[in-house]
């Protein structure tokens, strides 16, 4: 993640879960000169989006046990409390799909499927990453 300062609500993150990271880095690198830096997470390799120095996102491969799930963006937005807002969306008629989980020291994040049926997720930055 960058280290600008995101305030509670604010888009902070985006990241692509895909089967063939190699295709998705040739393709966004031809379509808009994004470089990417890998980053190994003990057991799974994460892909840091660049254009010049500045971080826009992020990759990983679809792991073995949701091979069912499609290739897709996860959108994140920035929050003060992960667990007060994984709370609150449940009590307006939202699911928790990922309850409150660590990322590394660097934060939390949870995921949402809204009423509407749409997901997202929610990041509380521990630190500047």
């Amino acid at each position: 993640m960058s280290n600008q300062i995101y305030k509670h609500g604010d888009f902070c993150w985006t990241e692509l879960m895909t089967p063939d990271t190699k295709k998705a880095k040739e393709f966004y690198n031809s379509l808009f000169g994004w470089t990417f830096q890998d980053h190994d997470m003990g057991g799974m390799t994460y892909s840091m989006f660049k254009s010049g120095d500045k971080d826009l996102g992020g990759m990983m491969q679809t792991p073995k046990e949701k091979k069912d799930c499609p290739p897709h963006w996860m959108s994140y937005i920035s929050v003060a409390n992960v667990d007060e807002t994984l709370k609150k969306a449940k009590s307006l008629g939202a699911k928790i799909t990922m309850e409150a989980t660590p990322v590394s020291d660097y934060g939390r994040f949870g995921i949402i499927e809204d009423p509407t049926g749409a997901h997202i997720a929610v990041w509380q930055s521990l630190k500047a990453c």
